[in-house]
C-alpha cells in the first residue's frame, strides 16, 4: 500500500540539505590542528629514513636522478668545507725527533773553541760549545749562556750574568769561573791561540758563580763577537798543560754545553783520519736543537760528497765549486738552494807600486774590463758586484747591480788625458810602460776571471803575466807583505760586515786586510765612525753608503762578482729560519732550527 506521507520525502531532503551544508570559506578544523595531529605520530620533527625513502615513489625518473645529485653535490661540499676548515687550523708544527747526516769535504782537527782555525773547525765548533752569546741568521748576536749583558757607560766593562741551571754535556754544574778559564787559557801566549789578539789585555773577572766581568783597555764595538766564543770546561782542560793541548783526545771527543754532544767518532784504520762523527741532542742547554741525532760525514773533496748523497750515505752537502754544481742539480729526492755568499772577488791594486798610485791607471783599466764576460768564464750566475757593498749588508742595495759594460774609448780617454800613449801596442808615460803581474790563487775560478781580464786589458794596450799561486804561498807570503803588483782574491766578510779591517789604512798591514794599501783620510772616519753606530742601524747604513761611494770613485779595486754556495739536501730537511747571507758561510749556523719531524696541532686563531 502506497505511503500517504511519500510526498514529503522529497521536502525532507531539501531541508537536510540546506541545514547540513558547510561553508568552504573555513575549514572545519584548523591547519595547526592538522600538523599537530600528523607530528603526534613520530616523536621527531625529521622523517624516518623509511619515510624519507617513499619521496622517490612521487618523484619522476628525471627529478629523482636531480634529487641524488644534489644529495651527492651537499655531502661533497660539505666535506670539502670541514677539510679546508680543519687544515686550515690543525697545523704542522716542527717537533723534536729524527737524524740528519751530513756531507763534509775536510776533516776535523780541532773542536776546540781555542785552537780551531780551519774552516772545517770554526762551523763544527759551534755544535758542541756554546758562548756567552752567539750569532744569529740575521747577523746579530743574541743571549745563549748569558741572561743579560750590560755595559758600562765608557763601553770599557762588560758584565754578564749567567742563566741558572746551565750544565755540561757530562752532567757536570757550568759557572762563571768556566768563562774565566777559557779566556785566560785565550790570553795566553804558550796555547797559540788564533784568538790570542782578540782578547789580548782584556781583564777577566769572576765575582761569583753566575756572574763574568771583562775590564777593556779601550772601547771595541766588535766585543760581542769575542763574547761569541765557546766556553769549555775547567774541569776537563785546566789539568791539561798547554804543551798537549793540540795532542789530546778532547779536540775530537769534545764536551762542552751547546745543542750536540759527543757521541761517537769513526777513523779510517791505516791513516787514522776521522770519517765520521756522531752527535746526539742535548737538552740541557740554552738553545736546543730539534734534531735528535747529527752525523758528520767527512769526504776527501766535493765529487765524494756528491757520490754520499747520491748513494744514501748523506742527506745533505753544500758545494762551493761551480764544477760539481751541475752534477747536484741532477740527483734525485733532493733540493737545491743557491746562497749569495758573504765574499767579494776583485783586483785589488797594490797602490804602493808607482803605476798604480795614479787614478787614472786605476779607472782606465776598470773601463776597459768587461765585467759580464769575466763573470761568463769564471762563475756563470755569480751576481755582479760594483763595490764593497754586498746586497744584505748595511747601506746595500736589495738587488746585485747589472754587470758593469766595457768602455774602450772612455778608458782611452782617461789615459792619453794624463799623458799616456802608445808605444806600439802598449801604453807608456814618460818611459813607464803599462806593464805589470796579475797575481791570483791557483784555483781554477780565479785563473779563469784572470785569464779573460789579462786578454782584455792586452787587447786595450795593457801588458799583463797572470802569476797562478798555490793558495798557502799567496796568502802566508804575497798578502803579508804586500808583494804583489794586482792580485785577484776574494773578500770574506764575518758576522759583523765590518769594512773596517778591509779598507781602513791601518788595516795595510799583517794581519790586517786592507790589500791595496789605500789610505783616504774620509774612508777612515766613516770606518772608523761606522765601528760606533752597532745600536743605530740607519746611521751605520748611511756612512757605509759614502764609503762605498768613496771606494767607487778612486777604484783601488775592481770589484767583479759575488761569490755563492749551492745546498744540497734531501726534500724532508727544513728551517724555521730564513735563508740570509751568513748562512751560506756557515752551513750549520741556524742547525737548532732545523727539522724533520712535524706534529699537528690545534690552533683557533691560525
Amino acid at each position: 500500500m502506497r505511503n500517504p506521507l511519500s510526498f514529503l520525502i522529497p521536502i525532507r531532503r531539501k531541508l537536510t540539505a540546506r541545514f547540513t551544508h558547510r561553508s568552504t570559506s573555513a575549514p572545519a578544523v584548523s591547519v595547526d590542528a592538522d600538523h599537530a595531529l600528523v607530528q603526534n605520530l613520530n616523536d621527531s620533527r625529521w622523517p624516518t629514513w623509511t619515510q624519507f625513502s617513499y619521496i622517490f615513489r612521487y618523484l619522476g625518473k628525471r627529478e629523482g636522478v636531480l634529487f641524488r645529485i644534489a644529495i651527492v653535490l651537499l655531502f661533497t661540499s660539505a666535506a670539502i668545507l670541514v677539510i679546508r676548515y680543519i687544515g686550515r687550523h690543525w697545523i704542522p708544527e716542527p717537533t723534536i725527533g729524527g737524524n740528519h747526516t751530513e756531507a763534509i769535504v775536510g776533516s776535523p782537527r780541532f773542536l776546540n773553541p781555542a785552537l780551531a782555525s780551519s774552516d772545517v773547525d770554526m762551523s763544527l765548533t759551534p755544535l758542541v760549545y756554546s758562548g756567552l752569546l752567539r750569532l744569529a741568521a740575521d747577523g746579530t748576536y743574541v743571549n745563549d749562556l748569558a741572561a743579560e749583558l750590560t755595559v758600562s757607560n765608557d763601553g770599557k766593562t762588560y758584565t754578564a750574568k749567567l742563566k741558572p741551571g746551565l750544565q755540561w754535556h757530562d752532567g757536570e754544574k757550568l759557572t762563571a769561573d768556566d768563562v774565566r778559564f777559557t779566556f785566560e787559557m785565550l790570553q795566553d801566549p804558550n796555547v797559540a791561540s788564533p784568538r790570542y789578539t782578540t782578547v789580548r789585555g782584556v781583564k777577566v773577572d769572576a765575582p761569583d758563580d753566575n756572574t763574568i766581568t771583562f775590564a777593556l783597555e779601550k772601547v771595541d764595538p766588535t766585543f760581542q763577537s769575542v763574547l761569541a766564543v765557546g766556553i769549555l770546561p775547567a774541569h776537563i782542560w785546566s789539568d791539561i798543560p798547554p804543551s798537549a793541548l793540540s795532542t789530546t783526545d778532547f779536540n775530537l771527543k769534545p764536551i762542552g754545553s751547546g745543542p750536540f754532544k759527543f757521541k761517537e767518532i769513526r777513523k779510517k784504520g791505516k791513516t787514522g783520519g776521522v770519517t765520521s762523527i756522531a752527535l746526539e741532542r742535548f737538552s740541557n742547554t740554552p738553545t736546543p736543537a730539534r734534531l735528535k741525532d747529527l752525523q758528520l760525514r767527512f769526504v776527501d773533496d766535493a765529487d765524494a760528497s756528491i757520490d754520499a748523497l747520491s748513494n744514501g750515505q748523506a742527506d745533505g752537502l753544500r758545494l762551493v765549486s761551480t764544477e760539481q754544481m751541475a752534477k747536484a742539480e741532477k740527483l734525485r729526492g733532493t733540493k737545491t738552494v743557491v746562497q749569495p755568499l758573504p765574499q767579494v772577488v776583485a783586483v785589488y791594486f797594490n797602490v804602493k807600486n808607482a803605476l798604480f798610485a795614479r787614478r787614472e791607471v786605476r779607472l782606465a783599466l776598470r773601463a776597459a774590463a768587461d765585467q759580464a764576460q769575466v763573470i761568463e768564464r769564471a762563475r756563470p750566475q755569480a751576481p755582479a758586484t760594483n763595490g764593497a757593498l754586498l746586497p744584505g749588508m748595511p747601506g746595500a742595495a736589495n738587488n746585485p747591480p747589472t754587470a758593469r759594460t766595457q768602455d774602450l774609448d772612455a778608458a782611452a780617454k782617461l789615459l792619453t788625458d794624463a799623458g799616456w800613449a802608445k808605444d806600439g801596442s802598449v801604453y807608456a808615460r814618460k818611459g813607464q810602460k803599462l806593464s805589470f803581474t796579475l797575481a791570483v790563487p791557483d784555483v781554477k775560478e780565479y785563473t779563469d776571471a784572470a785569464s779573460a781580464l789579462a786578454e782584455q786589458w792586452t787587447a786595450f794596450g795593457a801588458e799583463v803575466k797572470v802569476q797562478a799561486v798555490d793558495t798557502s804561498v799567496i796568502n802566508k807570503e804575497m798578502i803579508k807583505g804586500r808583494t804583489f803588483d794586482t792580485i785577484l782574491y776574494s773578500d770574506r766578510y764575518d758576522g759583523t760586515f765590518d769594512l773596517y779591517p778591509f779598507w781602513h789604512s791601518t788595516q795595510s798591514f799583517d794581519p790586517g786586510l786592507n790589500l791595496t794599501s789605500y789610505y783616504n783620510k774620509d774612508l777612515d772616519k766613516l770606518l772608523t765612525d761606522a765601528r760606533q753606530l752597532t745600536v743605530n742601524p740607519q746611521a751605520k747604513a748611511e756612512a757605509y753608503q759614502k764609503a762605498d761611494t768613496i771606494l767607487m770613485a778612486d777604484a783601488p779595486a775592481i770589484f767583479l762578482y759575488q761569490s755563492f754556495a749551492l745546498i744540497v739536501q734531501k726534500d724532508n730537511l727544513r728551517s724555521t729560519t730564513p735563508l740570509s747571507l751568513l748562512e751560506a758561510t756557515n752551513r750549520f749556523l741556524d742547525v737548532t732550527d732545523w727539522y724533520v719531524k712535524t706534529n699537528r696541532v690545534w690552533h683557533w686563531n691560525p
